[in-house]
């Protein structure tokens, strides 16, 4: 099969070419930089230079491809809307409008399992829970009404509709940007210090997106986890310690980091001040809460299981350094 991906060149992209090449499919990836169509075709693919947010440029290189991985989007855990709206949501109404003059067949989305917080606990969550938009954040808004747009076509074109939930392994370009905090501070844990988050390794992502991309029948949304009970505590302690940071001893009670996170957001969008807060209410929602997926609907509909274990992962982490 031909198929395409959008964010070809960050860590769950650069993953899924190698793997989509193993098996003898064809690939395409979209670069937006002369490296990043380097970095591409030196795994093998074949890069496609052009802009997620000037599909009509490059939309001509659609024609004859079977399947589109949209992967591609702006991820930070603070901002407007407006922030996030052309890259997230605008592109992928585009995106997949042009697949269907095009004739490509099936669409595959990574949103974000983050999409159904609502600040209260979520266990064992399932497909059934429907977003509320209760999380007063512009990136998980944005992957909200990026879905919309996407189902709306879904009469015209298949449409798989991945919500991983917190997305680490190697490579992961957001850790790098809490770098400089949890270097000077650490990162705290939030509320109840043995709560479990739910985590989906690339991996363990890529290998669910391979096997809707050789099932004919895959179609909807689907929850993908690493299937494993992971304290939060534990997880981010050995997570940052793989790349090479102290998490720390901190421990902040969930009522006062909600405060602080507000406070420091304010303080932001008063001052204008340049990068993200070391805290905000996203983080204290996703870090700070009982967060547990049931992915029943993948494993039985897909025949999905995890490729790779949590401690496989955070050990090849460690190994890497």
């Amino acid at each position: 099969m031909k198929i395409f991906i959008t964010g070809a060149s960050g860590s769950v992209g650069k993953a899924l070419i190698k793997d989509l090449l193993k098996e003898r499919h064809e690939v395409y990836g979209l670069a937006r930089s002369e490296k990043a169509a380097q970095m591409i075709g030196a795994l093998g693919a074949r890069p496609v230079r052009g802009d997620l947010c000037a599909v009509k440029a490059f939309k001509h290189n659609l024609w004859g491809i079977d399947a589109i991985i949209h992967a591609g989007a702006k991820v930070k855990f603070h901002g407007r809307l407006d922030e996030f709206y052309e890259t997230n949501v605008k592109a992928s109404n585009d995106l997949i409008e042009a697949a269907i003059e095009s004739g490509v067949k099936k669409f595959i989305y990574i949103s974000a399992a983050v999409v159904v917080l609502d600040g209260h606990p979520l266990i064992d969550l399932t497909e059934r829970y429907e977003p509320e938009n209760k999380i007063e954040n512009g990136y998980i808004v944005s992957k909200i009404l990026a879905e919309n747009a996407i189902l709306r076509y879904k009469d015209k074109i298949k449409i798989v509709i991945f919500r991983p939930p917190v997305i680490w392994g190697r490579g992961m370009r957001i850790m790098e940007e809490f770098r400089e905090t949890i270097e000077k501070m650490g990162f705290p844990t939030i509320g109840n210090k043995h709560h479990h988050l739910a985590t989906c390794h690339t991996n363990n992502l890529d290998a669910a997106i391979s096997l809707a991309i050789n099932n004919e029948k895959a179609t909807g949304i689907y929850l993908i986890n690493d299937n494993e009970k992971v304290e939060v505590r534990k997880f981010m302690k050995e997570l940052t310690k793989g790349y090479g940071m102290e998490m720390g001893d901190l421990h902040i009670p969930k009522k006062l980091a909600s405060l602080l996170a507000a406070t420091l957001e304010s303080l932001w969008k008063t001052f204008h001040l340049k990068g993200d807060p070391p805290l905000t209410r996203f983080i204290v929602q996703l870090m700070g809460t009982e967060f547990t997926i049931d992915d029943t609907k993948a494993r039985r509909e897909l025949g999905y299981r995890p490729k790779i274990s949590v401690e496989e992962g955070l050990n090849q982490l460690v190994d890497k350094k």
